[in-house]
Formats: C-alpha cells, sequence, structure tokens
C-alpha cells in the first residue's frame, strides 16, 4: 500500500480534489446576476409560493418578498454589502421547505488572496508593479506582473496579468494574460498602470515592453476577458519608461517619460483612431531640465475629468537637487514649483498623485535633509488647484524604522487621507506589523501603525513588493499589496470592513468534511460554514507546526472548540473552515469558532463511530472519487472530460481516499501509516469489489486499495461501507476497455 507523508498529503491531495475548498456544489438557487444596483436570483421548483430571506453578512435572516415565481430581483441594495439569500418554499401542506444559501456582494472585508502565487515557477516573481482600479461596482481590479514564469532564468516571457472581482459567483474571475512584454518588472518604479471608465465600463492597462523599449496600451471592453492592442508608441533611439493610464467620459489620458525627450502627455477619444490623439512634451521650468527618465510620474484626473501630472526633474543650479514639478495639460500654463529634495542627490524618486475635487494631493519618496532616520515618504498638498503649495511632510515611520518605495495614497470624500509604504530598515523598535498604514483627518498630522489585525491574519511582510490603494465609494479603504513573505505568496487585498457591519464569526453549518452530510468522527475530517470566520484564506504551513508532531490548532487568529476540546485547524476562510475532530467526543457536541478573540455563536453536530465519505472532484456534472491508479499519480476519471484521467478497467488496482470510516488519532502528524481492522466493503453498481486493505495514512485520511472487478464499460456508483454505513451516493467510476 502506498504510504503517503502525513504533513504533506493534505497539501498533495487538496490540489488534485479541490480542497481546501471542500464546498458543496450549490444546486437550486443560483445568483443570475449581480451589480452593485441589483441581485437577479433564480432557482427551481413548483411551490404554490415562495418567501425570499436576506441577511447582511454577519446579521440574521429577514423575510424580504413573497413571489409564485421562481426568481427575484432584488433592488433594494446597498453598494458594499455582502447580502446572504436563502429561499423558503411555502408547501400547500403547510409546511416550509428551506433551499441553499448563497452570498453575494463585493469581496469579504478583512484579509483575503486576491491572487496566490501558482505553485510553479517562482512565486517571489508574482506581483510585480500591481496597480489596483475600481469597477463600475465599485470593487478591485488589478493588474500586475509575472516575471520569467516558467522560472528558466530567460526573463522575455514575462507578462502582465489582470484580474477582477465577480459578485455572482461571490469569487475573483480567473486570471487572463493581457500580454507578453519582456524583462521590464521592477521594484522600484511601476512598469505598468490600470485605469477604468465607468462612464464605458472600459479598463485599459499601459505598460511598458522590454523589447523595443515601448510604451502598449491595451483595452478591455468586456470586463478584462480579452485584451486586445490598441497603440503602440516606439520611441526612435531612446526607451518610455513609467506610463500611467487615466479614463473618464469615454477619454484617455497618458503620460510616460522618454529618454533625452522628457514627459510626453497623449489624450484623445479612446473609440478614436490613436492618430487623432493630441500629443504635448512637458514644458521645461526656469531652472529646471525636462523630466528624467529614470524617475516615476503621476497622473490624476480632477472632479471635472482634468488631468494633473506630478513628476521630478533635475535642478541646473545643482546636479545634486532634483525638484518636483505639477503640470496641467490641458491648458498653457507653466508647471509649478512642488518641492525639492533640498541638494540631497536621489537616483530612485517616485510619487503618486490624487485630488480631492480640484485640488492635488501628492506623495514622494526622496531624500532630503528632514528625512531622518531613513523616513523618505513625504506628503504635500495644495488647496488652490495647484497654483501654490503648502509645507512638505514627513510620513512619520513606525518607532526606529524606515519609510520606503513602494507606497501608495489614497483620499476620501471627507479629506482624510491613507498612506501606504514599505520598511526596508529600523533599529528593531517597531512596533507595528506589515504592511505600514499611515493615517490622517487632516493631512497634517499623520499616525503611522498598520492594517488592523495584520498580526493575526497572516505572516506578512513590512517591506512588500507593491503597493495600490483606493477609498471605495462609502469611504472604506481597499489596500492591495504584493507579499512573497506570506503563505501562500501573492497578491493580498485588505478590505475596511463596511460602517455596521457585524465581526463576529457566525457558523452556519458543521458537516462531515467529505460528504458534507451530518455525521463527524472523532480524528476525520469537519468542514465548518459560516461567516465572518477568518480574516484571510489559506492553508496550515510548516512555519505552523511549532511543537514538532503536534498539528496548529490556531490559523491567522483563527480557532475551533468541540466539546471543549481544541481541533486542529488544516483551512480557514472567510466563510469556512476545514478542522480535525478531537478524539473522545461522542454524541451531540458543541463547537465553537474563535475569530480575533471574539467568539461564535455554539453550533451542535452529532459526533459518531462512523460515517465513511469519499474524498471527491466533480467535472462534467459528474462526481468522482479522488482515487489513484496504485503506485502512480494517474486520476481516475473520464479522459474526455480531464486528458490526464484514466477510465479504470478489470484486475486495476485503485487507491481511493476517505475520512469518517472510524475514530482515529487527532492532534498529531501520522508518522507511519495505520492499519485500519474494521471490515471495509466496496461496491461498483451491484457487482462487489475486493478490498485489499486499507489503512490511515496521514491526518484524518484514510487509504483504501480495492481491485476493479470484470464489469462491462459504463458508469458505476462505488459505494464504500463501514459495519453497515454507507459512505455518499453519486459518486461514480467510469470503466473502460
Amino acid at each position: 500500500m502506498k504510504k503517503i507523508h502525513s504533513l504533506g498529503a493534505l497539501l498533495v491531495f487538496g490540489a488534485m480534489t479541490g480542497i481546501p475548498g471542500w464546498a458543496q456544489a450549490p444546486s437550486g438557487l443560483t445568483v443570475k446576476g449581480a451589480t452593485s444596483r441589483k441581485i437577479d436570483l433564480a432557482w427551481s421548483g413548483s411551490a404554490a409560493s415562495y418567501t425570499v430571506q436576506r441577511r447582511a453578512l454577519g446579521g440574521g435572516y429577514g423575510d424580504l418578498a413573497t413571489v409564485a415565481t421562481a426568481s427575484y430581483s432584488d433592488s433594494s441594495v446597498d453598494a458594499y454589502t455582502t447580502y446572504q439569500y436563502q429561499i423558503v418554499a411555502n408547501l400547500t401542506s403547510g409546511a416550509s421547505s428551506p433551499s441553499n444559501q448563497v452570498t453575494v456582494g463585493p469581496p469579504p472585508a478583512g484579509f483575503t488572496i486576491a491572487a496566490p502565487a501558482p505553485s510553479s515557477g517562482e512565486p517571489s516573481n508574482y506581483g510585480y508593479d500591481l496597480s489596483m482600479a475600481l469597477d463600475g461596482n465599485g470593487d478591485p481590479a488589478f493588474a500586475f506582473i509575472q516575471q520569467d514564469p516558467n522560472s528558466d532564468g530567460d526573463y522575455s516571457d514575462t507578462q502582465v496579468l489582470f484580474r477582477s472581482w465577480n459578485r455572482v459567483t461571490y469569487n475573483w474571475n480567473p486570471i487572463v494574460k493581457v500580454a507578453v512584454i519582456g524583462d521590464t518588472a521592477t521594484y522600484y518604479h511601476n512598469t505598468l498602470s490600470l485605469a477604468y471608465d465607468a462612464s464605458t465600463g472600459v479598463f485599459a492597462i499601459f505598460t511598458e515592453v522590454n523589447a523595443d523599449g515601448a510604451v502598449k496600451l491595451y483595452t478591455s471592453a468586456d470586463g478584462g476577458a480579452t485584451w486586445p492592442l490598441k497603440t503602440t508608441y516606439t520611441p526612435t533611439g531612446s526607451r518610455g519608461t513609467a506610463p500611467v493610464v487615466a479614463l473618464t467620459g469615454g477619454n484617455v489620458h497618458l503620460a510616460w517619460t522618454i529618454d533625452y525627450t522628457g514627459l510626453r502627455y497623449v489624450t484623445g477619444k479612446l473609440s478614436a483612431d490613436p492618430a487623432t490623439w493630441q500629443s504635448k512634451i512637458a514644458p521645461q521650468a526656469a531652472g529646471t531640465t525636462l523630466a528624467d527618465a529614470s524617475t516615476t510620474i503621476a497622473m490624476a484626473l480632477d472632479s471635472a475629468g482634468n488631468p494633473g501630472i506630478a513628476y521630478w526633474t533635475d535642478d541646473t543650479a545643482s546636479g545634486y537637487n532634483r525638484v518636483l514639478l505639477y503640470w496641467r495639460p490641458a491648458g498653457a500654463g507653466a508647471p509649478t514649483k512642488v518641492m525639492d529634495s533640498q541638494g540631497q542627490q536621489s537616483d530612485s524618486i517616485s510619487v503618486r498623485m490624487v485630488y480631492r475635487n480640484l485640488n492635488p494631493r501628492v506623495l514622494t519618496f526622496v531624500a532630503r535633509i528632514d528625512s531622518r532616520d531613513g523616513a523618505g515618504v513625504h506628503f504635500i498638498k495644495s488647496d488652490n488647484g495647484g497654483a501654490s503649495w503648502g509645507n512638505v511632510v514627513v510620513i512619520p515611520p513606525d518607532a526606529g524604522s524606515s519609510t520606503d518605495f513602494p507606497f501608495d495614497l489614497a483620499v476620501d470624500s471627507q479629506d482624510h487621507g491613507a498612506i501606504g509604504f514599505g520598511q526596508n530598515g529600523g533599529d528593531g523598535s517597531a512596533a507595528c506589523f506589515g504592511p505600514k498604514l499611515a493615517l490622517s483627518t487632516d493631512l497634517t498630522t499623520w499616525k503611522t501603525c498598520g492594517l488592523p489585525n495584520a498580526q493575526t491574519a497572516g505572516n506578512f511582510q513590512a517591506y512588500p513588493g507593491a503597493i495600490s490603494m483606493a477609498y471605495g465609494g462609502n469611504d472604506k479603504l481597499l489596500f492591495m499589496w504584493w507579499d512573497t513573505q506570506a503563505s501562500p505568496a501573492g497578491v493580498y487585498l485588505y478590505r475596511e470592513p463596511p460602517a455596521g457591519q457585524s465581526n463576529a464569526p457566525s457558523i452556519t453549518s458543521v458537516v462531515n468534511g467529505a460528504t458534507f452530510q451530518s455525521g463527524i468522527v472523532a480524528g476525520s475530517w469537519v468542514t465548518i460554514t459560516g461567516v465572518n470566520l477568518a480574516d484571510t484564506s489559506r492553508i496550515w504551513a510548516d512555519a505552523d507546526f511549532k511543537s514538532g508532531s503536534v498539528l496548529p490548532t490556531n490559523l491567522s487568529g483563527t480557532s475551533v472548540k468541540i466539546n471543549g476540546l481544541d481541533a486542529p485547524v488544516y483551512y480557514v476562510s472567510p466563510t469556512q473552515i476545514n478542522v480535525q475532530a478531537p478524539a473522545g467526543i461522542s454524541g451531540n457536541v458543541s463547537v465553537v469558532v474563535t475569530h480575533n478573540g471574539v467568539t461564535s455563536n455554539t453550533a451542535i453536530a452529532n459526533a459518531v463511530a462512523t460515517a465513511p465519505g469519499l474524498f471527491t472532484y466533480s467535472l462534467g456534472g459528474r462526481t468522482y472519487p479522488s482515487a489513484l491508479y496504485n503506485g502512480t499519480y494517474t486520476i481516475v476519471g473520464d479522459p474526455a472530460l480531464y486528458g490526464a484521467a484514466l477510465k479504470a478497467k478489470a484486475g486495476d488496482i485503485i487507491q481511493l481516499y476517505a475520512t469518517g470510516l472510524g475514530t482515529s488519532p487527532a492532534g498529531n502528524i501520522i508518522q507511519s501509516a495505520i492499519s485500519f481492522s474494521s471490515p471495509v466493503t466496496a461496491t461498483l453498481g451491484t457487482a462487489n469489489v475486493s478490498v485489499l486493505g486499507t489503512a490511515l495514512v496521514a491526518v484524518g485520511e484514510f487509504q483504501i486499495n480495492i481491485q476493479i472487478p470484470p464489469i462491462a464499460d459504463g458508469d458505476y456508483q462505488l459505494l464504500v461501507k463501514v459495519n453497515g454505513v454507507a459512505s455518499q451516493t453519486g459518486v461514480i467510476i467510469p470503466i473502460g476497455h
């Protein structure tokens, strides 16, 4: 019998079966459409009428409407609230029958992984030059660079990727490859920019391309599914860098720097031929040279839709001084001076800008005399449209740490500010966990710490690879960053909880981890569903095993007690947790989740001696066992649906994986396979199947080896029984010779 190493087994097994999702496929109630203004529901049934029930995430259900048809459109929604719906069928007998539950809305509040780095390739190459934009629902979409995807040392295949949120599925849409751009990725300035036009529903990505020093504009009119090339700008004998794009009212605004030429600005109707767009080179301010291509630029649109650009130039009077200028390209006025580097040489200078109505607010990273203890992030604002500028504010560090690029700036409708930045050094006295966040209510006095609850949500780094921020229309912060230290590495999102949203965890169900039915078994896997169960989504990692072979009982601030006993935690997410049931439980047992020190309601589960459940995967409307051919990693299944799978045939020895066959050890790594003495039987259709052996091979995971009997080709239902108790129905093994 093949032994699976206990610590890694579920990780490998999960990649094959869909764990950690382990989610039961929804049936009946579905979401047909969802925007920030309306949610369309549909379900199947033949009841005389139905009651639609709704709750805000973390709240209680209430009746919303009674309808005679199997559909309903809810237009009484708040754009920034996540809702859950269920349907109650009002039966003629007077009884009621609830349908399943759906969740609809923006991304979960708190911490989520928006784009985990793939297991293949180098995780630290996944997330460069992150740029976020809010779509028509106010939900985040983002673009970033994956450098050298196949990790062969050849960076010519570096690519731009895009992802957006889907309210209908309450999940991220699949990642889309926008273009291959070559070796452009850098920590020190953004090489791409993402924008969205709410008036037309169009996305745009403006990016550097390595092959010929060009910058290219890609657009998407179908929500980011496809990205045709709109135009290319290739400077003669030079190189374009630091591209920025903005969209509004059907107009496109582009800006970038060109070696030996300066800053170029282009605008026009996005739907028109780019040859008709207008182009300008930023004017030279007195005492400065043209924009230096080694620096980045910032462009933003004011409340009237007019652009402003901030960019660094060299001071002609001093080679060690640099000057930050502000320019309105739509007018004929000269640039105004924002600040300078106080005679300090700064080779890597970056800048961000946003508007409060018509007034610009600027954030920059620059070495100055006032940059005490490595605090290089500075803020400055204008309250008269950029004609004059206030005092430069040094953003305070976290104790004796540095403030560094990458960084970003966001301002809400009340002119309150948020600045995210990296910490690349310090004397060890930092008090807050990364990423670092500075907040201000007057844009003059800033207080620096970190994202709320970051210390319990994940092992996040103080020096992220990229940061992108925005305030939503409800004045709640969205903070995205690229993290190579967290497990898993990738792009993370922190969404500030909406006002009034309950942050207490709430349990909806406690079920068998494989069958998703009632009946849990000591030592086997349990799935807990609900809301506010965690701030992030992740499985356990090696770093969580702090006591030798003892399994972790707390992941990212989430823990579970079953009948007062700690339950080892394998997977956490805002809506689902997977735990191992502790030893010594039986009968009705209490289940409580604790999240960041706050406890949930108490749920009751039924602990039984036997509740066999096969781990499965679904394709093409069929459910197959997560089974392997003996001694190989070949999956049993239909090759017409999954090319790497094979149908079984008479005589094949198949390895099945299950939980709940009987009580098993809990709380520790399984060092070697443990034989299972209870008799296990199996059938395919009506044919009996030889069970060659059964053993506990990993935490809560049994392996059952069966041999396929001589039966005709076809699809056969597989059942496994222990002491007369059968596994779930509907699991199919296809037979083909």
